[in-house]
Formats: C-alpha cells, sequence, structure tokens
C-alpha cells in the first residue's frame, strides 16, 4: 500500500508514518515510491506495543 493508504488505514499523518519508518517500520522503495506491506507493518505494530 502507499503512503497514503497507509496513513488512511492507521489514522495517522504522513508525518508520523516517516517517524516510524525511522523507528524501523518495515517499507520497500524511496522517496516517492514508498510502500508497505499490511501484514508486516501490522507485526511491527504489534512488536512495538510490547515493548
Amino acid at each position: 500500500m502507499t503512503t497514503k493508504e497507509l496513513c488512511e488505514w492507521l489514522k495517522i499523518s504522513k508525518a508520523t508514518a516517516s517517524n516510524w519508518r525511522k523507528q524501523g517500520m518495515p517499507y520497500t522503495g524511496k522517496d516517492r515510491s514508498l510502500r508497505y506491506a499490511k501484514s508486516e507493518v501490522q507485526q511491527w505494530l504489534d512488536s512495538q506495543k510490547r515493548q
């Protein structure tokens, strides 16, 4: 999914998505072609809750 789709799904801002990428949220691509796998993002979010 795109950054826009990610933000709509999680109800977050693009700035939050950027911060999460810096913290290790999985993604592919670079610059304007970033993509996210919903299952990988969900696993990452779940792991963040446990910490």
